[in-house]
């Protein structure tokens, strides 16, 4: 029974030493990948301890160290954990949630980079921090504190490597990559002036490859 691939709607402008620093995956899941890409990761799972893997491109990625390049475009893929035929949890949020699971690595890009991809569901800055729902309301106090305190955090310690922005693969209807976590710490850097950021993924599942290229050129963008 082969596997079922999911593909990142978008290429990510990653540091070169980040994924020269992955392994090789083997040459037959590398066969398995259909991908026409310079350069393609298999994402892991921080929960099971599997590490990322290189499927390809890792020439690529040591040449544009040594010619010192900022950054390579890297398409994401992974496993899904939802069954071809399971078609509801793509669409439901709270079934979805089953599938979930977050990669193990950390890599760095560009915030710059990352906004061009209108990724994010929505800016955040003093004005409507942790202003999200009814449901999730606290005290405009108790919001000019939780911002006050990540701003000052964040400035003081520069980004901790160890909250990164999290960003989920074909989160949008199966198709459309969406940033999953992380918007306030994103409208801090960009009123700071701070490019340099982590990030990391979750993936749940995927509409087939042949229909998330079709509904890419059909799903509205979100900002």
């Amino acid at each position: 029974m082969s596997t079922n691939f999911g593909y990142s709607s978008e290429l990510y402008l990653i540091e070169p030493q980040d994924i020269i620093n992955l392994a090789d995956a083997s040459s037959d899941l590398a066969s398995d990948v259909k991908c026409d890409d310079e350069i393609v990761v298999l994402l892991g799972n921080a929960k099971t301890q599997t590490p990322d893997i290189l499927v390809k491109g890792r020439k690529m990625a040591q040449d544009a160290l040594e010619m010192h390049k900022a950054y390579v475009p890297v398409r994401f893929v992974f496993k899904s954990n939802i069954a071809t035929w399971n078609i509801l949890p793509i669409f439901f949020k709270q079934l979805r949630q089953y599938f979930k699971f977050t990669n193990a690595n950390v890599y760095h890009t560009s915030l710059k980079h990352l906004r061009e991809l209108h990724i994010e569901r929505g800016f955040r800055n003093a004005e409507n921090a942790y202003d999200i729902s009814k449901r999730w309301h606290i005290s405009p106090e108790e919001r000019v504190r939780k911002y006050t305190e990540l701003k000052e955090s964040l400035l003081s310690k520069g980004f901790d490597d160890k909250k990164p922005i999290s960003i989920m693969l074909c989160r949008r209807c199966g198709i459309k990559d969406s940033v999953d976590d992380g918007h306030h710490r994103i409208g801090i850097c960009v009123e700071n002036d701070i490019d340099r950021i982590a990030i990391q993924f979750k993936a749940a599942g995927a509409l087939p490859r042949f229909l998330q290229k079709i509904g890419l050129k059909i799903l509205p963008r979100q900002n």
